[in-house]
């Protein structure tokens, strides 16, 4: 039922002469995807979704609009407005990143400290996972499965990652390209992005149409991590415990820094009889996060606040 803005209604007809090109691609769930950029629209089109004829929600579209980031709020409402024509308010979100740059905090830090805070929440996300993502090795803590999950990573690398991308297409003739010019950073700079992703029909209903949004800086997405900060404690030594202690105590201070907190108390648990939460306490001596404390779940979500009311604003 939906009614295409004229300019794109003529540019689908037109690119569906060019099946499995750029302009229009195969797709798994629709039945095609069309790029919208040539005709000034940043963003692609999943055209007639794939269901089964008793099933209410077949044939509809999907809008997936691009560095949405970089713009501003009312940016994405013309966006938007200049692709179909109708009420933008009543438009359903199907998937939404939010997301916090923490300046001069590394990935490293967050290895030992980030952990999901309820089980419920847990199951659906999973285990945080430290990894090294493509080719140019991003560094990556994840937990979850598309379109649901929660990500960690090197912002850094992953300009760099861009950069590259953007520098195999340039002219020869063109400026050399770099961090500062195109992203506004420097290659010392230290940026983790946290961010939880929405989707697959789990988006929060205060946040689930798109006038919705207007409601994000109230909104938490970050309830489900936690951080964990050290008490400045001097760990025991074996004159303080005793050997057989000192020993156990290290060893799980060992594990814990090896795997990263969430996988530690999965596995704590796991080899317990469920009972980390025993073992927690009872070496909470040895296991107490190392280094500064530089920062907590109240400060990421105000950092989160602060970015997103100014893109509502613009």
């Amino acid at each position: 039922m939906t009614t295409f803005h004229p300019e794109v209604r003529e540019f689908i007809g037109e690119s569906l002469h060019f099946a499995n090109s750029s302009r229009t691609m195969k797709s798994g769930r629709y039945e095609w995807v069309t790029d919208l950029r040539p005709i000034g629209r940043d963003a692609l089109l999943h055209c007639g979704l794939k269901r089964r004829d008793n099933e209410p929600h077949k044939g509809e579209h999907k809008l997936e609009l691009l560095d949405t980031g970089k713009k501003g709020f009312s940016g994405l409402i013309g966006l938007v407005e200049a692709t179909i024509e109708g009420a933008v308010d009543d438009l359903d979100v199907m998937r939404i990143d939010l997301c916090a740059d923490i300046l001069g905090t590394p990935i490293e830090w967050f290895l030992s400290r980030l952990r999901i805070k309820y089980k419920r929440i847990a199951y659906e996300i999973g285990e945080l996972k430290y990894q090294r993502v493509g080719k140019a090795g991003i560094q990556t803590l994840s937990g979850g499965k598309r379109p649901n999950m929660v990500r960690v990573y090197n912002k850094i690398a992953e300009y760099l990652d861009q950069l590259k991308k953007l520098q195999r297409r340039r002219s020869k003739d063109a400026d050399l390209l770099t961090l500062e010019s195109e992203f506004g950073v420097s290659e010392t700079d230290v940026i983790t992005r946290i961010e939880r992703q929405f989707g697959g029909g789990r988006i929060p209903i205060v946040i689930d149409s798109f006038s919705s949004l207007k409601g994000l800086p109230d909104f938490n997405p970050f309830t489900n991590i936690e951080i964990l900060n050290g008490n400045g404690a001097k760990i025991p030594g074996i004159l303080d415990c005793g050997l057989d202690r000192w020993l156990a105590g290290t060893r799980l201070q060992q594990l814990q820094s090896e795997m990263g907190e969430q996988q530690f108390r999965r596995w704590l648990s796991a080899n317990s009889s469920g009972n980390a939460a025993r073992y927690m306490k009872r070496f909470a001596d040895f296991l107490q996060p190392d280094g500064e404390n530089r920062l907590t779940t109240q400060t990421i979500f105000e950092t989160y606040r602060e970015s997103v009311t100014k893109q509502l604003a613009a």
